[in-house]
């Protein structure tokens, strides 16, 4: 008798072939919308709430207002500065009916995020995966975002599609216990962030404070999970001694982690804040991380007695 063919759906943002940062090897990056964590130095805030987001490129913008008309819901305005009357956007309103993207000819606007099936994404996977051998270490898919464990029951029908594919979990640690539980016997490989190590300032920087990302981290370890631990590391934000030494006490107390990755602040997420109609915090640097400032991170872990850390 056939089985049934299950189809669950989820809202992505991205599918990126040919990634060699998010895991090993050559690999199909899924990204999916939603996050419960806040961090000020998000580098993909149009991954941080669930559904369709419009982003306005204004550079493309010619003020021709034809989407002013065709808008229903008052996402386009107009304003009058220097005597020439100026596109306004608003995209708190837009509910992603796309009517305004018909009208406008200079791709000024698009809509982030698509609702897809398991279905849709395990063709474009099995389309990719003639490259995954081509690389010394074997490649596969990573779940990535947002928080992808946000999204078990799509990944574990997802995952039951793609047989023998080598599968990474990017994740922040931030989800119940139950969805590890039930995800961690299909994931090969956790990318597991650790952003700050005081907890009052990660709550701060991320929203919420880090105990359940810690018990978790000690749950996949204890399991004998495969780990590559995550360093984003931010110019006077959190690269401190603090956090240093919480670094060091985490390689210490988990051996067998496999490596420690840093992650150096880049500017990448400003522009797309701005055309999300999202505030940028006056904290973030305006300018990357340098390699003279990634060298002196690497060295303050070295003398810590950090041994594998690399930059990613």
């Amino acid at each position: 008798m056939t089985e049934p063919v299950i189809d669950t759906y989820a809202t992505i943002f991205d599918i990126q072939s040919f990634s060699i940062n998010d895991g090993p090897g050559i690999r199909t990056t899924v990204f999916f919308k939603g996050c419960p964590l806040s961090c000020l130095w998000c580098h993909n805030p149009e991954s941080h709430t669930t559904g369709v987001q419009l982003m306005y490129h204004k550079n493309l913008c010619t003020h021709c207002m034809q989407c002013v008309g065709v808008c229903e819901q008052g996402v386009h305005g107009m304003r009058e500065v220097n005597g020439r009357l100026m596109h306004t956007v608003d995209s708190t309103l837009c509910i992603g009916s796309a009517q305004c993207l018909k009208v406008c000819c200079y791709d000024a606007l698009s809509l982030v995020g698509q609702r897809v099936s398991t279905q849709q994404v395990a063709d474009r996977i099995f389309k990719d995966s003639r490259y995954f051998p081509v690389s010394e270490e074997r490649g596969g898919v990573t779940f990535s975002g947002g928080e992808p464990m946000l999204h078990v029951p799509f990944i574990l029908e997802l995952v039951r599609k793609i047989p023998g594919i080598h599968i990474c979990m990017e994740t922040s640690g931030y989800a119940s216990r139950k969805a590890f539980e039930e995800v961690m016997p299909v994931i090969d490989l956790f990318l597991f962030d650790y952003k700050v190590t005081n907890p009052d300032l990660h709550t701060q920087l991320c929203g919420v404070d880090n105990s359940l990302i810690l018990e978790n981290l000690a749950y996949l370890y204890e399991q004998g999970k495969d780990i590559i631990l995550r360093l984003p590391l931010i110019p006077s934000v959190n690269d401190t001694d603090e956090h240093f030494d919480g670094i060091a006490g985490i390689m210490k107390r988990y051996p067998n982690i496999l490596r420690a990755e840093i992650m150096p602040y880049h500017t990448y997420g400003l522009a797309k804040s701005e055309e999300l109609g999202l505030g940028i915090s006056s904290r973030l640097p305006k300018q990357g991380a340098t390699d003279v400032m990634i060298d002196a991170w690497l060295k303050e872990l070295d003398k810590r007695g950090c041994t594998k850390v690399c930059r990613s």
